[in-house]
């Protein structure tokens, strides 16, 4: 077991499950994907943790924490965010954020000015909507929900040898947080579906603190395309972009060797 505490706090009618490496650096929030939960930082955090206080949490519907009584838009997940940045008293935190976890913290840092000092994400939700036709994200949320539930009725040796079949590149961590956090997840949480298709160039232009997106190969399944990518660079000043070869959507799953330093020379730079 790693030697981080855990604690649940009430956060905005949801109890959160959230875990913290604690120490004297400066604080660090880490945001999950959907179906995901915190603890599939880990490997990250055991990196981050010498030098940064690092703080990482279940998403409502996710893993230990409660499940939401007002649904699960992006807008409340992102307010979720604050509300937990502010009750544990952290001062200018840097947010990590992938895929939905990537959207929400960039809604968080674009409706709280001032309230983040850096900002990371890993392949937000952030589409051109040009690589083919348009995503039914309503009829992708019901057959995710499907499919969640399926996975659920396995054992973990089926679930084990299914991640290993999609993903063969991974760390036997990996697979196990995977496994984990897919047997934890609600399917109801999946309805956050629909609200991440918005307009996240509006959002980007909102941010006032640096941003670094870190993303892959379209061909791969990375879903910040090189169209996505000018429209951001044009509109946000702030914005760097860094596109890793010999990855898609899960970049630090399948390039750790590439994404931690990367990560380590971001948040080095822009110390409060």
């Amino acid at each position: 077991m790693e030697p981080w505490a855990a604690a649940d706090l009430e956060i905005r009618g949801v109890r959160l499950r959230y875990h913290r490496t604690g120490g004297g650096g400066e604080a660090v929030v880490l945001v999950h994907g959907l179906t995901d939960h915190g603890l599939y930082w880990s490997a990250l955090a055991r990196e981050l943790a010498h030098d940064y206080d690092v703080v990482f949490y279940d998403s409502r519907g996710h893993g230990a924490s409660g499940t939401s009584p007002d649904g699960y838009e992006l807008t409340t997940l992102a307010a979720d965010l604050v509300a937990l940045v502010q009750a544990l008293g952290l001062q200018r935190p840097a947010l990590i954020g992938h895929s939905m976890g990537g959207s929400t913290a960039s809604l968080a840092a674009a409706t709280t000015p001032g309230l983040f000092r850096a900002l990371i994400l890993e392949d937000p939700v952030w589409s051109s909507g040009t690589g083919g036709p348009p995503l039914d994200l309503n009829e992708r949320r019901l057959q995710w929900r499907e499919q969640i539930r399926a996975r659920q009725q396995r054992d973990r040796a089926t679930l084990l040898a299914e991640v290993q079949a999609e993903s063969p590149s991974w760390s036997a961590e990996d697979y196990e947080r995977w496994i984990d956090s897919k047997l934890a997840v609600r399917p109801e949480a999946l309805d956050v579906m629909p609200s991440l298709a918005r307009n996240w160039l509006a959002d980007a232009q909102q941010i006032d603190c640096p941003l670094l997106v870190l993303t892959g190969e379209p061909e791969r399944g990375a879903i910040v395309d090189p169209i996505a990518e000018q429209a951001l660079l044009a509109a946000q000043p702030l914005a760097r972009v860094l596109r890793l070869s010999g990855t898609g959507h899960q970049v630090r799953r399948e390039r750790f060797d590439a994404y931690l330093p990367a990560v380590r020379e971001f948040l080095a730079a822009h110390r409060q």
